[in-house]
């Protein structure tokens, strides 16, 4: 159907937003009429910035936004900056509380934004509600609910260096389910890269504005804003301040009666007192240190607004709402208010921490794009001291204040680490390496003896004393703590190696299992209480935050300290304190061409697993496993950054060479599927006796897989299943290979990485086995080129992982590329990483974490 242009005022009665510019140059395009690729459904609404309509888009069935900027518009070079701006700016971003562009472009002369269609209202209609004098239309518990996403929407853009400067009711946007989105980043502010990880004020990438122009929106701009001075994050701040004061109180907190009045009272008044008495003080405390004039004495992160408001009102059901009111009887006694003390304040991931008997603090962590290192703090000065033991971490304190460190801990696969027990005396002599390959360790309660985790050929069992093999398990252990009175060991199993999701396992002296809880979704460290009756655990059960749970002798559970975040629980004091950090974590996803310098972010939610890359290089498979989704999605996306395509919920690890079917594994209980990625329908796979599955693998001729798993009580190996038979699967390598393996290009050979080895050939036919030369342990097979002739390779690296290209005849080992992300703080492992056969294209993911460590007082 062609475009019909119709008058304005036909569908006027449709739209929510028609200020007096609207009539400037509309386009208003028709109901039915296709847009490019899009087919436009109605109107939703205009303004200064553009028309937005619902659209479908035919191509992937999805309903989308479209935003345009029509007409005598396209001449106005601001309007059209800020357009372009907006979608710009908005597209570096992927986070759950931002609002999602999927494409840029022109259509006959006409710019538009096609973005995630979003199906509710805005804030400020939500505050426009009536309410009885003196209160907010938003109740409570909503309001800090709200108050928690839009801080970490805003800290999401403010890591990638993006400074909102409008933040405000109309530009945040509330969903049908309750998830605010923040809109509009038309007036943003872009740092440079080497500048965006230390957001202060930093000169932009665009020069967009000069000294003394004011942008923003009065009543909601910051007072350096307000000055035309130059503006960082801690003006989003002022103004995130300036909206919570409205969601809590009912009201705004500088307006007066005209513009000139509003502007004096942001540079020189206090807000009024929040008229709602039950808003909680430690709240309230919140906002008006967001809104201090002078910017040094606001908070200094979104991230950290968001901590203090969920740690300060989410620790007790009672603590919104009643926190002004008096007890109604002197007998009843107020609930305890947990209390937070910040004791770092870099940009970096706390790896592990724990109280010393001398008042100190120790922990490993790894700042910026520096190493592992191991640094004291103590609580009367926020200042850490580097202990001088490079790539170590710290394990476990004794009484007596010897330390046990681990000597070059690194991450193998996922969470599971490894490292070199050693003990470092009080007197800071250097450390005594006492055991390899060591997971974790805790010491005694006299301090004589260490319990330990040892992992040798994917075997894990805990030692109690070293040396002494007293459990042990196929599945991965972690975190060994001993007990109060040392009758007793807790941990944590894992069903699948390197996966954070657990199960508390508490044994006795003998290895006899005393309890098995269900598992968590994702953990993060185990402690026990000071009285040995309960073992705290940080658990994120299905679609809530990692909690801290009290877990009782008989299996009992309860919630010590709940969050909507991420807690990982590192010690608990004899005195009750409790040490954890608090982290916003991130998975994603790159992909690069040999030879160009920019990357692509292929990430879609807050957690994106690349699982393959097409031969060719134009997709990538990849596992959605985050807080967005209700379980394991596996989609498909082009490496042009077209947006994603659900296909299953599963895990797939598999694209055949022609791209159109994927294996996946699905179901309850689960199991294999051939998945298309096109039309048809799903086609199970029979296979018989495989546990813990980590990998698999098409052979080149599509007519059977090579699966990395386990048989029962057996170590993991990699087993050939032809897709017609009789799925009964094929040992092709011995136990203790790794991950990951490449297949090669007639499917008669297999490259298997090995934890302690360096990679291995196995001939499928059961022939002899050879070592490649010019490899060395930790190192892992990519890719076969297509004469069979090279092996592309890469080594282990946090920040940074080499491409190396190993002749397999010579083992003469070359260069190929450098993966280096443009920004290391936080990042934890380059982990895993993809090259096409030809060598050309390559995609990689890695997860970054950004800690803050918290000594908590008042939960005992």
């Amino acid at each position: 159907m062609r475009r019909r242009y119709v008058c304005p005022a036909r569908v006027v009665s449709n739209a929510k937003l028609l200020p007096a510019d609207f009539l400037y140059s509309p386009l208003m395009i028709a109901a039915g009429s296709r847009f490019g690729p899009y087919e436009i459904v109605a109107p939703i609404g205009a303004g200064g910035m553009g028309e937005v309509y619902r659209a479908h888009d035919p191509r992937i069935g999805r309903d989308v936004a479209i935003k345009l900027l029509p007409g005598l518009r396209t001449a106005d070079p601001e309007r059209m900056r800020r357009f372009e701006q907006e979608a710009r700016t908005a597209g570096m971003l992927s986070h759950p509380n931002l609002l999602t562009i999927f494409e840029l472009g022109s259509e006959e002369g006409v710019p538009y934004i096609v973005s995630e269609l979003l199906e509710g209202t805005t804030l400020r209609a939500l505050l426009s509600e009536p309410v009885p004098k003196g209160g907010s239309p938003i109740p409570l518990r909503k309001a800090i609910d709200f108050a928690i996403q839009i801080a970490n929407g805003l800290g999401a853009a403010h890591e990638k260096g993006i400074i909102h400067r409008d933040l405000k009711p109309e530009n945040i946007f509330v969903t049908g389910d309750d998830r605010v989105k923040l809109l509009d980043f038309g007036l943003a502010k872009v740092l440079r890269p080497e500048e965006a990880s230390d957001l202060g004020d930093a000169p932009t990438r665009h020069r967009d504005t000069e000294p003394g122009m004011v942008l923003g929106t009065v009543g909601y701009m910051a007072p350096e804003q307000v000055r035309g001075e130059p503006t960082d994050h801690r003006s989003d701040l002022f103004s995130f301040g300036v909206v919570l004061y409205e969601i809590f109180g009912g009201q705004r907190a500088f307006h007066r009666g005209s513009n000139v009045e509003t502007m004096n009272a942001i540079l020189h008044d206090d807000p009024r007192p929040l008229l709602d008495g039950n808003v909680p003080p430690a709240i309230e405390r919140v906002i008006l240190r967001l809104v201090d004039k002078n910017p040094a004495q606001r908070f200094q992160s979104a991230r950290d607004v968001a901590f203090a408001i969920e740690m300060l009102s989410g620790s007790s059901d009672k603590a919104a709402g009643t926190t002004r009111r008096k007890p109604k009887a002197r007998t009843e006694r107020a609930a305890a208010q947990p209390r937070y003390q910040r004791l770092t304040f870099r940009r970096g991931f706390v790896m592990s921490a724990r109280f010393a008997s001398d008042g100190a603090i120790l922990y490993g962590a790894a700042w910026e794009d520096k190493p592992l290192e191991l640094f004291s703090c103590r609580r009367a000065s926020p200042e850490s001291q580097s202990l001088r033991l490079p790539e170590a971490d710290v394990l476990s304190i004794s009484s007596g204040g010897e330390i046990a460190i681990s000597l070059g801990r690194r991450y193998r696969a996922g969470w599971a680490t490894s490292g070199t027990l050693a003990r470092v005396s009080v007197a800071g002599t250097a450390p005594r390496e006492i055991a390899e390959h060591i997971q974790d360790a805790d010491w005694t309660p006299d301090g004589k003896g260490l319990a330990i985790i040892r992992s040798e050929r994917d075997v894990f069992a805990v030692e109690y004393p070293i040396g002494t093999r007293i459990f042990q398990s196929a599945k991965w252990l972690s975190h060994v703590r001993v007990s109060p009175k040392g009758d007793r060991l807790a941990m944590l199993e894992h069903p699948v190696w390197g996966d954070d999701r657990a199960a508390l396992v508490v044994v006795d002296l003998q290895g006899n299992r005393l309890l098995t809880t269900d598992s968590w979704k994702s953990t993060g460290g185990i402690a026990w209480s000071p009285k040995g009756d309960e073992v705290w655990v940080a658990g994120e059960s299905e679609r809530t935050g990692r909690d801290l749970h009290a877990v009782s002798a008989s299996g009992k559970k309860r919630i010590a300290l709940g969050s909507p975040g991420r807690l990982t629980l590192h010690d608990i004091a004899a005195d009750g304190r409790v040490l954890l950090s608090y982290e916003n974590g991130r998975r994603e996803i790159m992909a690069g061409r040999i030879g160009e310098p920019l990357e692509r972010n292929l990430s879609w939610f807050d957690w994106s697993f690349p699982s393959d890359v097409s031969a060719d290089g134009t997709s990538i498979l990849f596992e959605e496993q985050g807080h967005s989704v209700a379980t394991e999605l596996l989609c498909l996306r082009r490496t042009d950054g077209s947006p994603a395509i659900s296909l299953i919920e599963g895990r797939g690890r598999a694209l055949s060479a022609d791209a159109k079917w994927v294996v996946a594994l699905t179901g309850s209980p689960p199991h294999l599927e051939l998945v298309p990625t096109g039309t048809g329908q799903p086609r199970p796979i029979r296979c018989e006796g495989l546990e813990s599955w980590l990998w698999w693998y098409w052979r080149p001729d599509g007519k059977a897989l090579f699966i990395l798993a386990t048989l029962a009580g057996c170590g993991q190996q990699l087993f050939e299943l032809e897709l017609e038979g009789d799925g009964i699967p094929r040992a092709v390598t011995p136990e203790g290979v790794g991950w990951p393996a490449a297949i090669s290009p007639n499917g008669k050979h297999v490259a298997v990485a090995s934890p302690e080895r360096e990679i291995t050939i196995y001939a499928v036919d059961g022939g002899e086995s050879r070592p490649v030369q010019g490899c060395s342990p930790g190192d892992k097979p990519l890719a076969w080129s297509p004469d069979r002739r090279y092996l592309y390779i890469c080594g282990v690296g946090r920040t940074a992982v080499a491409i190396d290209r190993v002749e397999i005849e010579t083992g003469e080992r070359t260069l190929w590329h450098e993966i280096r992300p443009a920004d290391p703080a936080g990042v934890m492992d380059i982990f895993p990483v993809f090259i096409t056969p030809d060598g050309q294209t390559y995609v990689y993911g890695y997860r970054r974490f950004l800690s803050d460590l918290y000594v908590v007082e008042g939960l005992f």
